[in-house]
């Protein structure tokens, strides 16, 4: 991706990749301002809005972010590479939590 954003997300998905965490792009048809991804690692999952360096969330993204931390989701705001990295700094620091195992509901 060329933009600002773009270039952020991109940076988020690798180290992703890097530190075998999932990285899934979030989608919620029919409701704007949901986070841009959804990032499983550890044992925790965390909704994360990316934003370019200078970019600004919008009245809708702060409002569901404030709606989804009340309901006991932790949801961040990544504006910069450097952004990503603390977060990490955060992540690894994470302790595994038991694996589920899924069974199929057959």
């Amino acid at each position: 991706m060329g933009k600002p954003e773009g270039q952020v997300e991109d940076y988020l998905i690798k180290r992703c990749e890097e530190h075998n965490f999932l990285c899934y792009k979030f989608v919620s048809p029919g409701r704007n301002g949901v986070p841009d991804r959804i990032v499983i690692g550890r044992g925790h999952t965390v909704f994360i809005e990316l934003k370019a360096p200078n970019g600004t969330p919008s009245a809708q993204q702060i409002l569901n972010a404030k709606r989804m931390t009340a309901a006991g989701a932790d949801v961040r705001f990544c504006f910069s590479k450097e952004a990503i990295d603390e977060f990490f700094e955060e992540a690894l620091t994470w302790k595994n939590r038991k694996k589920k195992t899924f069974e199929p509901p057959i």
